[in-house]
């Protein structure tokens, strides 16, 4: 049966272009029967276009430039995003690959490239539409060799390398550009689409139908490919190994989403970034293993079957690899695929397209990180509330006259509880930003949240670091109690601050911001789209007119022009956030725990969230790394996974991998 969608797959992929080649043969029959109206509009013999001429016109035109753009574009060269990586740069990973592909059985791949995802995949080259074989090349995601043992690492590499077995690759390559194929042609109709019920719009439903039937037949090849070289990968590494990495890849790919967006993006924008971005996602793997390892042992969320999905479910590869048995040889010696050397210059353009960064060592980086990190936002919303030209001896000085609670109020006027946690966070973050700024404190980096004050203090036996619970303790009996606050007065006059300082802001937050000017993969793909449409365009217009005879109409002896008096608004002066905060123009790089008013004061505790549209309980399971288990236990749930749109849940801490 999978032999017979097979052989269909690639009948309908000759069908892709047969249905372009009639889509250019129709419109080119549209454009001939506009012609003779045209040739008497420019002629003078009539004196308007009706509007059915011209929408016929311009659709012909349309659909033949995108249907010729996507037929010419289809058969380019495999996707080469990534970081190449010769062999010099990486021996220890290239060996590693040639072990893996001699055991599985395969030629090594040709190319290697280091992406910035948690996936692995093969391409190839090939010829005549995937039927003849082309330089081969393999896509390895950074982030994998950061968390995967060198076993795992086998395991995936065999399954990729699986896909080379037998015919899969003609197959599959061939099914795959048929897939590309008509993509590519629905995205251009896409783009030049005015209208529903235009010839444009006609044709993009019959594309639309055609991309379902050819889904439909050629996924189940697709889905049964991905069956077998799990079975390769169990040869190669053991069933054990496979299921390991099957259930590694989301939970690693949640946290590398944290890391970039809210440690590698959030420094880039100031203009550093680590040197060796691979060493810091490892520390902050280490730092997080409880809750990766209870992401990976997780059990998949079931899924009903659908015909029209390119991959099985985890849930059916999951159960095949259980029913595997494959005896493993042993090996004295497995490398650690973290210790790797790669190329980290050109792997950090990649990550950061778009920012002109300085590539700093571990631990300069690392202080640089927790100043962007320090939870001093919180700070600036409460001398805010307190007053212009506030300072921390303003705050302490309503504290002491009783006004805790007022100033709490600022903060969450529901919840009078909740409202002085977060005045206690506030006073936290102001105390230490007066202490790192007389030099009797720093900021030290959380992976697990806002970054760790830490205290020292200068004694004659030499710099004694304070315990936190100490300054914590002060800090709480202040907001509390109007005695605690000359307490406190006394104890940050001993680290030597001086409370009645203006309170200094970070400039570094919002200066040394350079985005590359060099235009990105995505741009230069669409201006090469544009330069194709307008090219074609072009082409058939003038043809048009020379097969029309245009002779040019005279033009009048004299034109009165009125121009049009448009009022021109006053310029507007935008004012841009500073202190920490990220740039207003960089939303899409803004932390997710900035966006709400101010940061939980204890990220692990559980907070409330409501459910919106979309959401199902695994995918929130995901987002604040638990499991499903964990949040029915919680709410109460039991065994019931059905959610409401607005029901409000508990989540076990405030860390938002995703949303």
């Amino acid at each position: 049966m999978i032999t017979l969608r097979a052989v269909l797959a690639i009948l309908l992929l000759f069908g892709v272009y047969l249905t372009a080649l009639v889509g250019v043969a129709l419109a080119g029959a549209l454009l001939l029967l506009t012609a003779e109206d045209v040739q008497g509009y420019v002629q003078g013999e009539v004196s308007t276009l009706s509007g059915t001429v011209v929408g016929t016109l311009l659709g012909s035109i349309t659909v033949m430039a995108a249907l010729i753009s996507a037929v010419f574009t289809v058969n380019q060269a495999a996707d080469t995003n990534g970081v190449p990586v010769s062999e010099s740069d990486a021996p220890e990973l290239w060996a590693f690959v040639r072990e893996v592909a001699a055991e599985a059985g395969v030629p090594p791949p040709a190319e290697l490239r280091l992406t910035n995802e948690v996936n692995a995949s093969v391409s190839e080259d090939s010829r005549l539409l995937g039927l003849l074989p082309g330089r081969r090349r393999l896509h390895l995601g950074l982030p994998l060799l950061a968390e995967l043992s060198a076993n795992e690492l086998r395991a995936l590499l065999g399954h990729e390398f699986g896909h080379y077995l037998g015919w899969h690759t003609r197959v599959g390559s061939v099914v795959y550009r048929g897939y590309l194929a008509l993509d590519r042609i629905q995205h251009n109709l896409d783009e030049v689409s005015l209208h529903p019920f235009s010839p444009v719009g006609y044709f993009k439903l019959l594309m639309r139908g055609y991309i379902y039937l050819y889904a439909r037949v050629s996924f189940a090849v697709r889905r049964r490919q991905e069956f077998e070289a799990d079975a390769v990968a169990a040869r190669v590494a053991g069933p054990e190994a496979t299921v390991r990495v099957l259930r590694s890849l989301a939970a690693i790919d949640a946290h590398w989403q944290d890391f970039v967006r809210n440690y590698l993006v959030r420094t880039a924008v100031t203009g550093y970034a680590p040197d060796d971005p691979q060493a810091m996602f490892v520390a902050m793997l280490a730092a997080r293993r409880p809750a990766l390892d209870r992401l990976k042992a997780a059990d998949p969320e079931a899924e009903k079957h659908n015909p029209y999905a390119s991959h099985p479910s985890m849930a059916d590869r999951l159960a095949r690899l259980a029913d595997i048995r494959s005896e493993v040889p042993a090996r004295l010696h497995e490398p650690d695929p973290s210790t790797w050397s790669y190329p980290k210059p050109a792997l950090l353009r990649h990550l950061l397209p778009d920012h002109k960064i300085k590539a700093l060592p571990a631990a300069q980086w690392l202080d640089k990180a927790a100043r962007l990190t320090a939870p001093t936002a919180s700070a600036r919303l409460l001398l805010a509330a307190t007053g212009a030209d506030a300072t921390l001896e303003t705050v302490l000085h309503r504290l002491e006259a009783g006004e805790a609670a007022e100033l709490a109020a600022r903060f969450d006027a529901e919840d009078p509880h909740r409202a002085m946690a977060r005045l206690c966070e506030a006073l936290h973050g102001l105390v230490g930003h007066y202490l790192v700024e007389a030099g009797s404190a720093h900021w030290r980096l959380s992976w697990t949240g806002p970054s760790d004050l830490v205290v020292s203090e200068l004694r004659s036996d030499g710099v004694h670091v304070l315990p936190f619970a100490e300054l914590n303790t002060l800090v709480f009996d202040a907001v509390d109690h109007r005695s605690g606050v000359e307490r406190l007065r006394l104890h940050l006059a001993s680290l030597r601050v001086d409370p009645q300082r203006p309170y200094a802001s970070v400039a570094e937050s919002t200066t040394l911001v350079a985005v590359d000017s060099a235009p990105t993969r995505r741009e230069r793909d669409r201006v090469r789209r544009v330069l194709v449409f307008g090219g074609v365009s072009l082409a058939l217009l003038v043809g048009i007119f020379v097969f029309a005879e245009i002779t040019p109409k005279p033009l009048p002896r004299s034109l009165n022009t009125v121009q049009p008096t448009i009022a021109v608004p006053p310029p507007t002066t935008f004012r841009y956030p500073t202190g920490e905060l990220l740039p207003s123009y960089l939303p899409t790089y803004q932390p997710s725990y900035l966006r709400s008013l101010t940061p939980s004061f204890d990220l692990l505790a559980p907070l409330p969230v409501t459910v919106r549209p979309g959401d199902t309980l695994s995918q929130l399971a995901r987002c604040y790394l638990t499991t499903v288990a964990e949040l029915q236990r919680l709410n109460g749930l039991g065994d019931a996974t059905d959610l409401k749109v607005g029901q409000t849940l508990l989540v076990p801490n405030a860390i938002l991998a995703c949303r």
